[in-house]
């Protein structure tokens, strides 16, 4: 008698106990609560600088898990989910789940205590200082924990090209860049933007690459980002130096994935391309979320996980 063998949970191709999924579903449950009890869970869990200093110490970490419900789609959530998300995809790998909680955690943690530092010293400075927190607004939102992690990816993919909003920056200029223009808007008006926690995630996150940067595994950063990102690699021939692109460099993985989508055309049903596509998967394949994969795509045609991506299109 055949049994079916249950497959384990995923989001976005991760188990469900991913370290980046559990923060996902964390910021997503609390964001369900917000909608029945918004302004009670920010009285009690946003950081509230006043309020902590009458006790409530857990607010400087527990902001971070709350975000604006003012705007019709929650754009707040999804900016920071989306960028926690994509930059956490390639600086779990790097340290390992109990460092990479560590470094989200206390990024968070680091931008709450100096939001509070810098109100307490507005205060003491009359209280309307520029660029200085003011004890009674709230600060709530994970971008403090994202700036950690934007500071830390800078330094290992130092020359990647990273997009902010519409620009295209370095990977080592990404966090100073955020920062000068959050503090720039600042300057010019109210924009809303906590840019002290920004400040405080950022600086923690400097320091714990500092910490366990010699335990970190290298190799995966040259397999997750670098060969597909990083500008065109010099090859030497002959004592000239030659430009080799990109496309050139994966020219046999190309062939190969094209021939593998190839073979997937001429095949009848879904059962066919699976049993084809087992035995050419690739193990704890780190692969993209389901969205990023298109078949036409150069960076897809040139990956050694398309297989895994083609593997889980068929099964959805």
């Amino acid at each position: 008698m055949n049994q079916k063998r249950s497959e384990p949970a995923t989001i976005f191709g991760r188990p469900l106990l991913d370290p980046l999924n559990i923060i996902l579903l964390i910021n997503c449950f609390v964001f369900l609560l917000q909608q029945f009890a918004n302004q009670p869970l920010v009285y009690r869990f946003a950081l509230i600088p006043d309020i902590v200093l009458q006790g409530a110490i857990w607010q400087v970490f527990t902001y971070g898990f709350l975000h604006a419900t003012e705007s019709i789609l929650p754009l707040h959530l999804l900016f920071n989910m989306y960028g926690f998300y994509m930059l956490g995809a390639y600086v779990l790998p790097v340290f390992g789940k109990l460092r990479f909680f560590l470094l989200y955690f206390g990024s968070q943690l680091g931008g709450g205590l100096l939001v509070l530092l810098f109100s307490i010293l507005n205060d003491q400075l009359g209280g309307n200082v520029p660029l200085l927190d003011k004890g009674s607004v709230p600060t709530i939102g994970a971008s403090g924990a994202v700036f950690g992690l934007l500071a830390v990816f800078g330094l290992l993919n130092p020359n990647s090209d990273i997009f902010l909003l519409f620009f295209r920056v370095k990977a080592k200029n990404a966090v100073w860049i955020s920062l000068f223009v959050g503090y720039l808007i600042d300057l010019l008006g109210s924009g809303g933007i906590s840019n002290t926690c920004h400040l405080g995630g950022t600086l923690i996150g400097l320091a714990f690459f500092q910490i366990f940067k010699k335990q970190a595994d290298m190799s995966s950063v040259a397999k997750d980002w670098a060969p597909m990102y990083e500008d065109p690699v010099p090859v030497v021939k002959q004592n000239m130096p030659k430009q080799v692109s990109v496309d050139e460099l994966f020219l046999d993985q190309r062939k190969e994935n094209e021939a593998v989508l190839a073979s997937i055309g001429k095949l009848q049903n879904a059962k066919e391309i699976i049993s084809y596509l087992s035995d050419k998967q690739v193990p704890d394949a780190n692969i993209c979320p389901p969205s990023t994969y298109n078949e036409q795509d150069s960076i897809c045609l040139r990956c050694e996980w398309l297989p895994n991506c083609a593997m889980r299109k068929i099964k959805t």
